[in-house]
């Protein structure tokens, strides 16, 4: 079967369905990819196209692995040129050993899922479900409800979740509220830190936290099982390379053949590409290792990882500083996107905004804000805007990639 019979898309608001029939189309021997119904058609085409060059190229590179591709995920979209990853079974089911561990559920028991369907966190939940017996609950909306807690007809109450630090948050604000939740009792947060109050919250409410870092491409590689700190699962290998995390595990997507490169904390280009040839990744994180203690830094090239999915700043920014007036002219001279800490998405997407000489800071601000709604998904919008009289610049000229330290603040 070829590429572009095999890859087969599915698209939809209800979250749960997609997800079920995601499985259903992976039964029946075909490779699902989940797409983003909140972005245009023509943005969707592409990930459906760039998937099925990546599986064709695979194939063109290494067949015997292109025909164990199982699932691929888009990790941008209307956010920049679409990028894919491809999997096999077996790379997600070495890491389901390590969940149904962690865990502890039961065939039967509820797995509370809450992350868009898109992202690869909540299609290896569903593969987990699948393969383990527990029982997938997708909330019908965005947020976690209190509904979502409880069981209803054929859909058990959740015993666990798994999400991101902002929709544990969520759940904890339910509980706080005295929401009932009479099954849950444990919670699988993926991200790259999980604050001391979200911690204290959970245990205040009996609910057992296993904090763990992974990524897209890498799936699982260290855990924090009792708020000590993150520790390599066995079985993956790592390394740093000028501040940088490289990984190396059965886990590991397959190599995209691409010659997609990091960016420097400066905003310039390494010329690096993600995949070494011994097989390890570069995973973009800044990190350091302390014997099997994993100690991370934050991004260093520019993807910001916010409420579960991915956005690459340059991608955004590209889109922003494309933005002209009606006689064609830009409106900014340059656009700079970074990710800050926020205790509920774990990093917001902020703008800051050189405008072009003569503009009205504000009238810009407001051109970019409508483009944003209307060229960028839902996570890559700027929750943040700034103006700026000028962005710092490397010597050759590149904005750095760092934010300034005096800005005019345009508003939330």
């Amino acid at each position: 079967m070829r590429a572009g019979e095999r890859i087969a898309p599915v698209r939809g608001a209800d979250h749960a369905a997609v997800l079920t029939r995601a499985l259903e189309l992976r039964a029946a021997g075909r490779v699902p990819l989940v797409l983003d119904e909140r972005v245009a058609p023509e943005a969707a085409a592409a990930q459906v196209d760039a998937a099925v060059h990546a599986l064709d190229d695979l194939a063109a590179r290494a067949p015997e692995r292109a025909a164990q591709v199982a699932w691929t995920a888009a990790t941008s979209g209307s956010t920049g040129a679409p990028r894919v990853v491809l999997r096999t079974d077996r790379s997600w089911s070495v890491g389901h050993a390590h969940v149904r561990a962690w865990l502890g559920l039961e065939p039967g028991e509820g797995l509370l899922v809450p992350v868009h369907p898109t992202s690869s966190m909540a299609l290896n939940a569903a593969a987990f479900c699948a393969a383990t017996g527990a029982r997938l609950r997708v909330p019908a909306r965005a947020r976690v409800r209190t509904e979502d807690l409880t069981g209803a007809p054929h859909a058990p109450a959740p015993a666990a979740l798994h999400g991101t630090p902002a929709q544990l948050a969520d759940v904890l604000d339910l509980l706080d509220d005295a929401a009932p939740a009479p099954a849950l009792r444990v919670a699988l947060v993926g991200g790259d830190r999980l604050t001391a109050g979200l911690r204290a919250r959970a245990k205040a409410h009996g609910l057992r936290l296993v904090h763990y870092y992974g990524a897209a491409e890498a799936s699982f590689v260290a855990v924090d099982p009792d708020g000590t700190g993150l520790r390599l699962l066995p079985g993956v290998e790592a390394e740093t390379e000028d501040g940088l995390l490289l990984v190396r595990s059965d886990q590991l997507a397959e190599p995209d053949g691409s010659s997609l490169h990091l960016t420097g904390p400066d905003g310039a280009a390494t010329a690096v590409p993600r995949w070494r040839p011994d097989g390890f990744l570069r995973t973009g994180d800044a990190a350091a290792l302390d014997g099997g203690r994993l100690i991370l830094h934050g991004r260093a090239d520019g993807v910001i990882l916010t409420a579960g999915a991915t956005v690459h700043a340059s991608a955004v920014e590209e889109v922003l500083a494309g933005v002209r007036d009606t006689a064609g002219r830009p409106l900014t001279s340059a656009v700079l996107i970074a990710g800050e800490p926020d205790a509920r998405l774990g990093r917001r997407v902020v703008a800051w905004v050189e405008p072009a000489p003569g503009r009205d800071p504000e009238d810009v601000i407001a051109a970019l804000r409508t483009a944003a709604r209307d060229r960028l998904t839902p996570a890559a919008r700027p929750r943040r805007w700034h103006a700026v009289d000028r962005l710092p610049r490397t010597p050759s000229g590149k904005v750095r990639r760092v934010p300034p330290g005096s800005v005019m603040d345009s508003g939330a």
